[in-house]
């Protein structure tokens, strides 16, 4: 009931830009637990305006500036610590890179599959980060890889098979056919723009499943000393 209810207030506050009184109106959900649904959906300036010409009572107004203000203040220090660590790691080495690619698969990563390097995730960026990888440190080149998308039944199917081809640069001859799953009672619709379902990347052959799964092991070992 939660997941659904925060999916609503997500919406009002997306398609109808509604205030936080207005969404715990119509949900009938408190203001500190929409203040937490919502962090990341504030109002701009102009919206806030928009709220004091209709009169709107002044904290209300208030209360939304101060989202915005805070939320301005978090996305400066974002840029400024992205700007600082950004300029710091060009200059890691490319074991860096390496060590970065045995984490991400120990952590995502299929380990029981013998004959295939598989790395599932619902982010591109992870999955385009480990095809570059793959090619740099595995010399596995991307023609040679496959993926398959699980979606759900409410999703826009061939618009997110695009999307995924777009994202890592790959060709249609090289995803499998979707896997289409059903909605479970209590869970998000899946149906919103931010999302797009899990990719799962394969990558086959038993020698660079083993180099990898070896390397992870040797790595781990290593530092268990």
């Amino acid at each position: 009931m939660n997941s659904q209810l925060r999916e609503k207030a997500i919406r009002l506050r997306l398609d109808k830009r509604a205030s936080y009184s207005e969404i715990s109106k119509i949900l009938k959900v408190s203001k500190s637990t929409l203040s937490y649904w919502l962090k990341d959906f504030p109002l701009n300036k102009e919206e806030i305006l928009e709220l004091r010409r209709k009169c709107w009572s002044k904290g209300e107004a208030s209360r939304e500036k101060y989202r915005l203000t805070m939320r301005t203040k978090k996305e400066d220090f974002a840029r400024e610590m992205y700007s600082e660590k950004f300029e710091k790691m060009k200059n890691f080495s490319k074991d860096s890179f390496f060590t970065a690619g045995l984490m991400l698969y120990l952590a995502e990563g299929a380990k029981k599959k013998e004959s295939a390097i598989v790395l599932a995730n619902t982010d591109y960026r992870v999955i385009k980060f480990f095809i570059k990888w793959l090619k740099e440190f595995m010399t596995i080149i991307p023609k040679d890889l496959r993926i398959q998308l699980h979606l759900y039944e409410n999703m826009d199917i061939q618009k997110e098979v695009i999307f995924w081809i777009r994202a890592l640069g790959l060709k249609k001859s090289q995803i499998y056919k979707p896997s289409i799953r059903k909605l479970q009672k209590g869970s998000f619709t899946y149906g919103e723009s931010y999302r797009h379902g899990t990719c799962s990347l394969y990558a086959f052959g038993v020698k660079k499943t083993t180099e990898l799964l070896m390397s992870i092991k040797a790595f781990v070992d290593l530092y268990l000393k």
